[in-house]
């Protein structure tokens, strides 16, 4: 029987295959459960500082501190990745600092906008090479629940990665994964270790 070549970086796909199975256990991948396609529904700022409200909020946050335990990668993660369906992210800024966001309303967008390949928890190990503008200006609250503006437009390396997390975590809030942007045939899966360290920013 003729022996084919077998397919490239076998080591690592097992690799991050054992990592998807401790992750699988809180986060929810697409087709698991209808929650993913759902709008999220705003949170009663009322009861923002409520026990019940505040423990959502801190399982959010560890669940994504578990999720860069495991996977050395995650820049953010919402509500309903993790069957709480209310309008709550939290994002691990370049500070090394967890940001949440509760009820973000977009204001206004960048005329210019860049490609670039994004995963996604919840349709792991999925790339897709998402279009979205520069940056993005929005109103928020923070966990205390006083009212915010994110308006940094900054063109670096931090701004657009920033600006692009904050779009990918609001398209939970409504339903919208990455992969609803681009053809089937766009996407690939995750095998080669070295992808990200030559992935740009494509100005479109």
């Amino acid at each position: 029987m003729r022996k084919n070549n077998p397919p490239p970086f076998r080591a690592f796909k097992k690799f991050r295959l054992k990592q998807a199975l401790q992750f699988s256990s809180f986060i929810y991948q697409l087709g698991e459960s209808s929650l993913l396609r759902q709008k999220s529904t705003p949170v009663n700022l009322i009861a923002l500082k409520t026990v019940s409200q505040q423990k959502k909020i801190e399982h959010l946050k560890n669940y994504l501190l578990r999720y860069r335990e495991i996977t050395g990668q995650g820049r953010g993660i919402t509500g309903v990745q993790v069957g709480i369906l209310e309008r709550i992210s939290v994002v691990f800024t370049p500070e090394n600092e967890l940001l949440v966001i509760i009820n973000p309303v977009i204001t206004k967008t960048a005329n210019k906008k860049y490609k670039y390949p994004e995963m996604c928890m919840s349709a792991w190990p999925i790339i897709a090479p998402v279009i979205r503008p520069a940056w993005i200006e929005f109103e928020y609250f923070d966990e205390n629940g006083q009212q915010k503006i994110w308006n940094e437009k900054s063109d670096t390396e931090r701004g657009r990665m920033l600006n692009r997390v904050f779009q990918h975590e609001f398209d939970h809030l409504e339903g919208v994964l990455n992969i609803d942007y681009c053809k089937g045939e766009d996407l690939i899966l995750e095998s080669d270790p070295d992808f990200y360290k030559t992935a740009t920013f494509q100005e479109v």
